[in-house]
Order: structure tokens, then sequence, then C-alpha cells
């Protein structure tokens, strides 16, 4: 086999299926023996969107996306979604050719890609030599899975592509240990009487053993919004809170009565931990993780444990053997209380308009819960309307909730929902996405037309980065670059192949009829601006006026008048 044959050889050894980028110019040998191997070679419209398909088959699949640039602009393109996956512990494998030195001045299209890598993937290798090619991919793949997951860079030589390449001289096989449970864990998870679990990425591949053991335990569970679905929202013992909108009361208070918070597979990251402002006093908190720089990270616990939660999860069933003493009543209040604060409206939430004027968003989300049954995955890209499906959007099973969450890359949600549904083609994906997001990476239409992948993309129009206008009334009482141009999604989805759905009729109505196609659907909804948006953007504006108009020890006296 020549380099670029060993390379779809070795993918397929380690089971991938799936490969994802642009040809170009510089590893048209490598798509040669893309086709002729059963591998899947799906093309986006640029570098950045294959990245972020390869970050949602990945987190969808519960393995490994591989990613594959050219050097130079294709590389460079591609760093956004990188980095998206290295932020949410997204394990990929990165393959990018490495340009020949010819000993000439202002070489094209070279740039070094390792410098630029090293700070945002978990580890850059280079290949030189042929020996080293099969080998290299199969070190990455185990990399990119190990400890907390993460992107891996293979930049390969490009003349290794025509050159014959040997197999791998290593067993494609990982050589991973079992794990020794301690006794410390043991005995605290036996002397705890009202435990809580908090879940994050790091539990979904023990979703099944977790959602035994809370009904057995008796113990509530709490998410991060990437550990959405290790049990459904509508369980019973489920305690679902998104940051969003703050922490709320109901999930301190439950805090304040546990005795032991046994976190799985959690960062506790900004998004993750509300900016720092959720606590956790550490003499309650185990932690357990298969990374030890996270379990050294942001929260001290007062025993934490490097593992698997995969690993560890037999274990910890075979020594809870009692039920907590959580009271029915206590539960059932707190659940409650949790169910209330969620259901509260959001200060200046938008409400849909057209023949729908007035609904609250929720409803729209409850129609789709509806309609798409027991296997469904959402996905959201950056903005208002990612903490909106994060606060509505039920979720029922494992991976069931694919935002990006701690760099926000505004792109990922579209391109992130083809790759979600290539992983789990049974499952209904639905990409909950804005117009600006949407405006950004309207060429994945034509990817998910052309792959015929199954695909309801839903569009909240309200023609503004709406978060961000947002935040400028309220501050200053004045957009700034912010207005988008109104598309005409109807003519889109024509130009593109696709269904339209415009959400004039009842959601429930709208949603059945969605559900009933087939193919790629867009389902446009018109958001309407809040009246309170409005009455709050005129106070900022006479806040700046007078602000501009009195002096500085003038307007404190008066700060202080009014506040008496």
């Amino acid at each position: 086999m020549n380099g670029a044959e060993r390379i779809c050889a070795t993918l397929e050894a380690l089971g991938l299926r799936t490969v994802f980028g642009l040809p170009g110019t510089q590893n048209v040998v490598l798509y040669d023996a893309l086709r002729r191997s059963s591998l899947r070679s799906v093309v986006a419209s640029d570098e950045g969107a294959a990245a972020f398909m390869a970050t949602g088959y990945a987190r969808a699949a519960g393995g490994v996306g591989v990613l594959t640039t050219i050097p130079g602009p294709g590389f460079v393109y591609a760093l956004a979604g990188v980095v998206e996956a290295r932020h949410d512990s997204v394990p990929l494998l990165w393959l990018t050719l490495r340009q020949p030195d010819d000993g000439q001045a202002f070489p094209l299209q070279r740039i070094d890609q390792l410098a630029m890598a090293t700070p945002v993937v978990k580890r850059c290798m280079q290949v030189e030599a042929p020996e080293q090619l099969a080998d290299s991919l199969i070190a990455g793949y185990y990399e990119a899975l190990s400890g907390e997951p993460g992107p891996v860079l293979v930049q390969i030589a490009a003349h290794l592509l025509v050159r014959p390449a040997p197999a791998a001289a290593d067993d494609v096989t990982s050589s991973a240990q079992g794990w020794v449970t301690p006794a410390q864990l043991i005995e605290r998870l036996r002397s705890a009487r009202r435990p809580v679990f908090f879940v994050g990425q790091g539990a979904q591949g023990a979703a099944a053993g977790l959602r035994q053991l809370a009904g057995r335990w008796r113990a509530p569970v709490l998410f991060t919004s990437s550990g959405r679905g290790v049990i459904p929202d509508a369980d019973a013992f489920a305690f679902v809170q998104d940051f969003s909108f703050g922490i709320g009361l109901a999930l301190p208070a439950l805090i304040d009565r546990s005795d032991l918070v046994l976190a799985l597979g959690c960062k506790f990251t900004h998004n993750g931990s509300a900016a720092g402002r959720l606590r956790l006093p550490s003499e309650k908190l185990v932690r357990i993780d298969a990374s030890p720089d996270v379990l050294a990270a942001n929260y001290p616990a007062s025993l934490a444990l490097c593992a698997r939660i995969e690993d560890v999860m037999p274990a910890i069933q075979q020594a809870v053997t009692e039920p907590s003493q959580w009271s029915d009543g206590e539960l059932a209040d707190l659940r409650a209380r949790f169910a209330q604060e969620r259901e509260e409206p959001i200060a200046h939430e938008p409400t849909m308009a057209t023949a729908v004027s007035g609904l609250p968003v929720a409803r729209l989300f409850a129609a789709m819960s509806s309609a798409f049954g027991r296997d469904v995955i959402y996905t959201a890209d950056a903005g208002l309307h990612q903490a909106l499906t994060r606060r509505y959007a039920e979720v029922v099973s494992p991976r069931g909730l694919l935002c990006p969450c701690d760099f926000q890359s505004m792109g990922f949600g579209l391109p992130g929902a083809i790759g979600a549904a290539l992983a789990r083609p049974r499952a209904t994906v639905v990409a909950c996405i804005g117009d600006g997001a949407l405006a950004l990476s309207l060429g994945e239409l034509l990817t998910a037309v052309r792959e015929a992948v199954d695909l309801v993309v839903v569009v909240f129009n309200d023609g503004a980065y709406g978060l961000i206008r947002r935040q400028q009334l309220l501050t200053f009482g004045h957009p700034a670059g912010t207005d988008l141009h109104c598309l005409d999604y109807s003519a889109l989805a024509a130009a593109v192949g696709c269904s339209y759905f415009p959400l004039d009729a009842d959601p429930a109505e709208v949603m059945q009829a969605v559900m009933r196609t087939e193919g790629v659907r867009l389902v446009e909804v018109v958001l309407g601006e809040p009246l309170s948006l409005g009455k709050q953007g005129a106070k900022a504006v006479l806040r700046e006026k007078l602000a501009r108009s009195i002096p500085d020890g003038a307007l404190q006296v008066l700060k202080r008048a009014l506040r008496r």
C-alpha cells in the first residue's frame, strides 16, 4: 500500500467509518484512496464546518471523529472547530499534511502549523517516515480518547502519501488496564444518607448503569449541559437546572440538604459552574474523572479519583446496597421547585410571531417533544436560541443535547447536527439555530441535502444577532451592527432542495407535519421583540443621557437621593 491507502486501512482497522474534510491539490491521492476504501467521505463547504461535523459525529457516537485538511488555508479554516472540540473534551483525529521544503523563500501556503496547533490540541504528532505512519495514527487515536478526550493532530509529510507504507508494528487494540476501587470510595458511598449525583459529559458512556443506580439508591441527579440525557429529563430522579439564566434557589437547597455530591465526569468549567458561582462544599464533594488535570481544577474535593466512569460504575453499583434516606416528600418538594423555576418566564424573553403571535417559545419545544418521540438529538449554535433550547428542550436519551459549551463558536449548530445524524441515522436530529448562525453556515444545507441526511433545521428568525442586540438595548438603548438582512427562507429551501415549513399554525400540527416528512426540513420560527425589552432600552437611553449631561458629583448625589 502507498501512504494514502495505509491511512485508510488503519482507520478501518480502528473501527472508524466516516472522514470529514475537503479535497485539495495536496491531498488528491488521499481522496482517491478514500474513494476506494469502505470509509464514507463527507465533504463540507469549508474546513471549519468539517471540524464541527466531526465534533458532532464524535459526541453523538461516543467515539472519535476524523477530520482531514489540506495544509495552509484549509488547516487555518479548521482551527475554530478544533478549539471547540478541545474546550468541550471531544476526541478528534486531525490529519493534515506538511508541505515539502524546496529551499526557496516565500513558499506557497507554508506556515508553522505545529506552533499554531500546539496550544489547542492534546498532542501534535509529526510523521516523517513511512514506517511511522500507521503506528502514529493508532497512537493518535488512543491519545484522543485517553484521560480527558480531545483533538490530536497528526501532521504527515506530503510525499509519504505516494510512498509504500508498511502495516502497524503494534496491534490496533487498546492496552488499557482495569481499575481497582479504593476502599475510601466504598466507605463514602455506604455512609452517605442523602447522596446527589452531578453528571457531566464524561458520564455519558455509563448512562444505563447510572440510571439504574439512581433509582435504586433514590439519589437526585444534577447535570451540566453536556451531561444532559444521562438519565431522561422526565425521570423521577432528574433535577434539571440550566445555568444560562442563573443558578436559582432550588439547586442550592438540594446541595444544602445533601451529605454527598458525587461528581462524575464534570469539568466544572465557566459554563458548567455558572462562572464559578455554583457552591459545592469540598467536604461533601467526591469527584471521579479520567483526567487528573480536571480533578485538580476549580472545585477541590475531599476525595478525587482518576478513572473512566464506565470503568468505575460496576464498583459503585456493588457498593450501594441500601436506598438513601431521601424521603418521598423531600424529593417531590425539591423537584417541584426545580420545575417551577424552569417554567418561570425569562426576563425579556421573545415570543413567537406571525400567525401564532404571542405564544411562548416553550410551546414550540413542547410540540417538538411530542412529535419527535424518544430518540431525538438537539443541537444548538451560539446565541439566545441556545439558551432557549437548553431551557425548554426535553432531553430524553444519552448524548441528546449537543451545544458548543466552553468556546461557543458560532457555526457549530448545523454542521454539528449533520455529523450527529450521520453517527446515529435512526435518531431524529434537530438543529436549533438562529438566523445569524444559519447565515454563517448556509452552505451546509447543501451538504445535508447532497449527503441525503435526515435532519430538521429550526431557524429562529428575529432579524438580528439577537443575544448581542438584547445586551446592547439593555445597556445603551441602541443596537449597533446586529441587524441582519431579511432572508426569504422559502426561496432558500427551494434553491437547496429541502422542504420548508413556516410556523404559521398550531406548533403541534406543524411539527407533526415535519415528522411525517423525510430528508432535510427547514422550519422558520419568526420571533417578536418583547415589549419589556423596548421599555428597558428607553430607560438605558435616559440613563446614558443623564450620565453625559450631569457632572459626576451631582450624578452621585442624585443616585443617593433616588435610593432613599
